[in-house]
This record gives C-alpha cells, sequence and structure tokens, in this order.
C-alpha cells in the first residue's frame, strides 16, 4: 500500500504536473477540482460534459458553475478557466521558455533557466510541443502577421512558438503516448473555449490521464473553502457541488495548485478562519498580469480569418535593452472561435460601447450578450472566402515583463471574493508601448487599431495570466514558501502553480508554471522517498526554444513607429461634505495625479479618459489618507445645451470597506470668468461599494484655490521617449484642445434664462 497520503487542489499546469508526478512515486493522490469534466468521458457523478457552444449554455462560473470565471470590476479585469485541466483547456496552446533574465532578480537561490531548462524539456515531452511550421498547411493569419511584421522593420524578431496541439493530419481519432484518444487539427479557431475536436494537448490527455491511470482519485466539482491542521498533516474542507453538501479530507501533504488567484484566495481564507495561523505577512503581494494586452485591428485591407487555425501561431519579440526601465515583450497574433464574435466586435471604437464607467460597460457587455444570442451565430470568415466583417479582423495578444507590484486581496466587502490591487501607472510604460507596436501592426495591415472598452474607457487592463501572491522567497520575511514551493511556518504544506512565481515570465507563462511544479516535486519525492536519484520515466529530448535564435540589435529592437507622448499633472483641492444623514460639516481633500497615455489619441477620443492616481482624504469617514484604487478622469465630454463635464471617479477604502468618490465640473456656455470658477469647483458624491452603486454616503463640494492653480499649472508635464521639439508640439496639441474648448464655451451664447411664468 502507498505510505504518503495526499490531496493536490486544482487540475491546471502545477496541480496536473504535481498530481502526475506523485502517482508515480506510488503516493496515494486524491486530487480536488471545482469545476466539471469537459473531456466527454464520466466524471464522478457520471455526468458527461460538453464544451459550451450555444450562448444559453453555462459559459461563466458565476452563472451556473461554467467554464469561465470573469471578474469585471476590480483593478484588474480577471479571467481564469474552471474544470477538469484548468486553464489548459482554454488557453492558447503556446509553450516559450522564459528568458535568462527573468531569474536573475528576486527568484530564490538555485534558480537559473539552465537549472529550469531540463524540466521545460521534460514538459515539452510530456506535451509533445510543436509549432504551426509541423501543421499541414499554414493558416491565413499566420501568412498576415508575416507580412506585417516585415512591413514595420521586424523580421528577425519573428518567432513561431511550440503548441501543445496534435497537427497530426486528418480527422480520424488515434491514440497519443499516454493512450487517449485524440484527433488531428482541423483550424477551427476554438483553442480558448474548448476544443471539442481534442486536438489540443490539454493536460486531460497526458498528465492528469497519467494520473488517473496510476490510481489517483479523481473529484471533480469540488471546491475548496479552507485548510487546517491536523494532528497528522492538513485537513482540507470543501464543498461538493454536484452533491450539494460540504465534506473534508485529510493527508500528510497537501498541494495547493488553484492557480495565481485561486490558491492565494484558499490561503487567505484559511488564514482568516485560524485554520493556518503562521501564514507569512507576505501573502498576497508580488501579483503580476505578465503585461497582458489585448487589442484588434478592425477592417483590414486583405482577410485575416482569424478563426483560421490554432488561437496563437505567430510573434515578435521588442526589446529595448535600455539600462533603466527595459522593456521586454511579446506581441502575438491572435484568434478567435466565430462564437466569440459578438463579443469581440463589442471592441470596435466606432461602436462607443459602454462609454463612461466600470460598471456601464459590465451593463453594455451584458446587453450585448443579450442581443447577440437572439442574432444567427456569425459565418465562418473562413468558411466564406473572407467576406465577412469578422474576417477582416486581427487580433494581437502582448504580454511582458511587468513590475509585479500588484497585490490579491479578500474583497473589502466581506462577501469572500477577491479584489485585485494593481498599479497602472508605476506598469503604464510598457502597456503604452505595447499599443504603439501593436497600432504599427494594425496600420500594417491596413486596419484599424481597437483596444478592449474597459481598458479605453475605464483604464482597468484584462489579463489571463494570473502570478504572484505566494512568492517564493530564501527567507519567510520576503515571501509565503520556500524555493521548493513549501509553505513557511507550515512543513508539507506546499503551492505549486503561478502563484509561487516571484516575477512576471514576460512569456505565456504555462510552460514555466509546469517546469517549476517540475523541479518542486522532483525534490519532495527524492527527500520523501529517500530516492535521491529519483526521475519520471520517459526520454528527455531537448525542447525547442525559438526565442534564443532571435536577433537582437546591440542597442535594442526599433522603437514602435507610432507616438506616444503623454502628459501628467498634479491637483489639488479641498472643501467640505456632509453625510447623508444627519451630521455637521466637515473637511475633505484630495492630492491627484492625472495621466493621459498618449495625447493624439486622447483628444480624438470623445471621452477623453485618463488615470487619477492620488489620495483623498474624507474627515470622519476614512482615518486619514485613503489611496485611490484604480481611479480615472474624463475631461471636457460634451454634454447637453453645449456643456461640458469634467468627471472624476475616486475608488477608496474607509475602514476596510469600498466607497467611490463621484465628481463633477460642469461648464456651460458663459463669461470667461464664470468658466474660470467652475473649473475650480468640484461637486462630489460618495456612495457605498466597490462599483459606487450603493447607498449615497455623503456629498460636498471641493475648490482649487489660486495657489493650487499654479501649482497645477506649474506641474504639467510632457512624456515620452522623444524630442524636446516633439513633446512641445504635443503639449501645443493638448492646449489647442483644452483651450480651444474653453475659448468655444465662453463665446459661445448662454442659454436664455427662463423668466417666471415663461
Amino acid at each position: 500500500m502507498p505510505s504518503h497520503l495526499a490531496i493536490v487542489i486544482g487540475t491546471g499546469f502545477g496541480g496536473a504536473v504535481a498530481a502526475c508526478r506523485l502517482v508515480q512515486a506510488g503516493f496515494a493522490v486524491t486530487v480536488l477540482e471545482r469545476g466539471r469534466r469537459y473531456d466527454g468521458r464520466p466524471g464522478a457523478t457520471g455526468v458527461i460534459e460538453g464544451f459550451p457552444r450555444d450562448l444559453a449554455d453555462a459559459w461563466l462560473w458565476d452563472v451556473g458553475r461554467g467554464l469561465f470565471e470573469l471578474h469585471p470590476i476590480s483593478e484588474m479585469q480577471i479571467m481564469q478557466a474552471a474544470g477538469y485541466g484548468g486553464g489548459s483547456l482554454i488557453y492558447a496552446n503556446v509553450h516559450l521558455r522564459a528568458p535568462a533574465e527573468v531569474f536573475e532578480g528576486g527568484w530564490p537561490a538555485g534558480y537559473s533557466r539552465a537549472a529550469l531548462d531540463p524540466y521545460y524539456d521534460l514538459v515539452a515531452y510530456m506535451l509533445d510541443l510543436r509549432p504551426i511550421t509541423s501543421a499541414p498547411r499554414m493558416p491565413q493569419k499566420t501568412a498576415r502577421m508575416r507580412d506585417a511584421v516585415i512591413q514595420i522593420g521586424r523580421e528577425k524578431q519573428l518567432f513561431h512558438p511550440p503548441l501543445a496541439v496534435d497537427f497530426t493530419d486528418g480527422t480520424e481519432p488515434h491514440q497519443n503516448k499516454f493512450g487517449v484518444a485524440q484527433t488531428g487539427c482541423i483550424h477551427c479557431g476554438e483553442c480558448v473555449i474548448g476544443c471539442s475536436h481534442r486536438a489540443k494537448n490539454s493536460l486531460d490527455m497526458n498528465y492528469l490521464a497519467v494520473a488517473e491511470q496510476g490510481g489517483a482519485v479523481m473529484r471533480t466539482e469540488c471546491e475548496v473553502l479552507g485548510i487546517e491542521e491536523a494532528a497528522a498533516g492538513y485537513r482540507v474542507r470543501y464543498r461538493d457541488h454536484a452533491a450539494g453538501v460540504d465534506a473534508e479530507a485529510a493527508a500528510e501533504h497537501v498541494f495547493v495548485c488553484a492557480g495565481a488567484l485561486g490558491s492565494t484566495k484558499i490561503l487567505l481564507r484559511s488564514r482568516k478562519q485560524g485554520g493556518l495561523p503562521r501564514l507569512s505577512a507576505r501573502l498576497g503581494e508580488g501579483y503580476s498580469g505578465n503585461a497582458d494586452l489585448p487589442a484588434f485591428g478592425f477592417r483590414t485591407t486583405l482577410p485575416f480569418h482569424p478563426d483560421d487555425g490554432p488561437t496563437i501561431t505567430t510573434g515578435v519579440l521588442h526589446d529595448d535593452r535600455a539600462k533603466a526601465g527595459r522593456q521586454w515583450f511579446l506581441i502575438e497574433e491572435g484568434g478567435f472561435a466565430k462564437a466569440l464574435w459578438p463579443l469581440a466586435r463589442l471592441c470596435d471604437s466606432r461602436l462607443g460601447i459602454g462609454e463612461g464607467s466600470p460598471l456601464l460597460l459590465h451593463r453594455a457587455g451584458a446587453q450585448a450578450m443579450r442581443d447577440a444570442a437572439a442574432e444567427p451565430a456569425a459565418d465562418s470568415s473562413a468558411a466564406t472566402g473572407g467576406n465577412t466583417p469578422m474576417a477582416h479582423t486581427a487580433v494581437f495578444l502582448g504580454m511582458g515583463l511587468d513590475l509585479a507590484n500588484g497585490r490579491i486581496e479578500l474583497s473589502p466587502g466581506g462577501d469572500g471574493g477577491l479584489h485585485v490591487c494593481w498599479d497602472v501607472p508605476s506598469n503604464l510604460p510598457i502597456y503604452t508601448t505595447e499599443e504603439r507596436l501593436c497600432t504599427d501592426l494594425a496600420r500594417a495591415l491596413g486596419g484599424e487599431f481597437a483596444t478592449i472598452p474597459f481598458w479605453r474607457y475605464a483604464h482597468v487592463p484584462l489579463s489571463v495570466h494570473h502570478l504572484g501572491g505566494c512568492r517564493m522567497a530564501d527567507r519567510p520575511e520576503a515571501g509565503v514558501t520556500d524555493g521548493d514551493g513549501q509553505v513557511f511556518g507550515h512543513p508539507n504544506l506546499f503551492v505549486l502553480d503561478g502563484a509561487i512565481l516571484p516575477s512576471s515570465t514576460g512569456v505565456n507563462p504555462a510552460h514555466t508554471i509546469a517546469a517549476v511544479a517540475e523541479r518542486n516535486v522532483d525534490v519532495l519525492i527524492r527527500r520523501v522517498t529517500g530516492k535521491p536519484s529519483w526521475r519520471p520515466d520517459g526520454p528527455l529530448p531537448q525542447g525547442d526554444d525559438p526565442l534564443s535564435s532571435i536577433t537582437v540589435p546591440p542597442a535594442g529592437t526599433l522603437p514602435p513607429a507610432t507616438p506616444a507622448l503623454g502628459l501628467t499633472f498634479r491637483e489639488s483641492m479641498r472643501g467640505t461634505w456632509s453625510p447623508a444623514v444627519a451630521g455637521a460639516a466637515q473637511r475633505i481633500r484630495h492630492e491627484l495625479t492625472m495621466t493621459v497615455r498618449e495625447i493624439a489619441r486622447f483628444d480624438a477620443d470623445p471621452m477623453h479618459v485618463g488615470i487619477a492616481s492620488g489620495r483623498l482624504e474624507i474627515a470622519g469617514l476614512t482615518d486619514g489618507w485613503s489611496d485611490v484604487r484604480g481611479g480615472t478622469w474624463n475631461l471636457l465630454v460634451a454634454g447637453p445645451g453645449g456643456a461640458r463635464t469634467i468627471a472624476y471617479s475616486l475608488p477608496f477604502l474607509a475602514r476596510q470597506r469600498p466607497y467611490v468618490l463621484r465628481g463633477e465640473k460642469v461648464l456651460r456656455p458663459q463669461s470667461g470668468f464664470a468658466i474660470f470658477r467652475a473649473m475650480t469647483c468640484l461637486d462630489v458624491v460618495i456612495h457605498e461599494g466597490e462599483s459606487g452603486e450603493g447607498a449615497c454616503v455623503g456629498s460636498g463640494r471641493l475648490t482649487l484655490g489660486p495657489f493650487g492653480v499654479l501649482s497645477l499649472l506649474a506641474s504639467l508635464r510632457v512624456t515620452g521617449p522623444h524630442r524636446f521639439a516633439d513633446r512641445a508640439v504635443a503639449f501645443v496639441e493638448f492646449l489647442k484642445f483644452y483651450l480651444g474648448t474653453i475659448g468655444r464655451l465662453s463665446l459661445s451664447p448662454s442659454p436664455p434664462r427662463r423668466l417666471p411664468g415663461g
């Protein structure tokens, strides 16, 4: 009988590796997965699941425990998977090795690219990685992306990433090397909604199959609620959604592998509940969204066919090699299945979807989904020969080395959910450069650049690559786990997924997550079994690493041709506010930095949206200063009657509860002095809740005095890596928009005053 009991929580790239290797080493393994099985075989309840395809199906976890989990209102828009196989069910199949520079700072002793390469090789063998060049035919979007990269002078930085896809010619089922039936890729573009054709080498086709064949007990639809210490290890409490009951299991070894967000959430809850009292104070820190940036090129000259082929087949590397603030990122061509066209088209800037606030975006997206459900399904662009708007839509997916300076915390509202704190201003340089390069590519294709509405209107990024929260470190003061993934202060409790990576990877992170898991479970097995030479069965052929053969000039790659001149200034206002219930007026003030990402785009966008960061103090509500969490600011947005509005949306915490301060400066056609007075008065309303849709707490007015006006003007700065002359031109363009709008207001005739009884 097995001498060691283990519980593995999650079946993604950490959990699948752990379950597989522990079974091979003789452990008795129970796997708890909150999602369903979608591979067509019976799960724990005997229910056979197919991937959702109709818009009426259970797509979302929050609506019927579906395949996707989406958190639309946070400082980071979060998307992740829930299912047997974790993120591998809906990721884009890409496996790239992190550059050597990633491991040179912040990683525990013993980590380097060379030390991790054998484990990268092992993952490559298990997932049978192949580039698109090994497929029977090349998708049209692969050729289009290559043409665009050549046109902008970056051919030497082009690459085709290794993909976890079965490129066997033909659609007849065959058995892979682990005895699992698969078919070859049919280029349907459905990778990111689950491959119904079993051509994706997802984890249920390899690691999990080996684990189950070796005796691992797989319990799906079992969501872990908390972990606590027990006499002989740990007790794991979970909810069996299929049976509708709460249950628990115990084991000597527990492996938390629920993804960066899921694993951090489980440990945060367990600490709050008292089950794991010695967890590091660093828990939740070091979150990274991997600099993810999705973008589009609408109305390309030639068909792009986003639904032809695997989701990603080609990429281009950007590396400016600057000594300070180095920017290293990839732009990969993307795609989507025809079922997602109703959502993709919402990103077309001509539609103006969801202008105004994250909440309006959420409502607009929900309404668009309802509208799309009533429409006939989009024709496949590949099948119609490219005569549809969908066929002329290009997709770009950026990712890179961000600052990994975010934080994962339990929602301040106390509902048990998560909130991701993300500092957009400090990470703005890499997002901006990614946007510029995507714009270059879109223009090379003859298309119009666009981003997702959440980023365009609310400056909330979307990430599908979540890292950090339980970072590895050499000592407890610096992280949550040691270099082998074992939680400090809690022996035999491990985290083995993206949560432990101490930095962004700069590339699609699945390969690194799996390689680190291979390394760490290898160390554990050798220690526990007393077999220092233990290793998994199977050959270790050297895997493909296309990034290592890319030529980067000594001075770095070319800067994007699209300009990037932004603007910042500081504003300090103070005044009084009164609670909605009875109470005396009290002091209120803010100190904000306003940021315009790119002046030309800001001027052209009718919403004129910028970033508002800083702090505010509301006497009687906040205990001193409170940081603004993902604030936005709109400058001189056109309103009824010729009016213009300067709008503020400033989320913040007060005594661990979320609030939103919304403010307006309304400028109407009137004399210059009256306009100046309106520009220096901000009327505010404070509401409860992260979205600001809760009860009204109070209202007030802040003013900007003469000294404040002078300080604001003195703080104006044009940002960007361009010459002084370029900065001056951009500044003049901003002043033309700003002062021109003010001038037109002051010269416009005031609306007639209505006489009494008139």
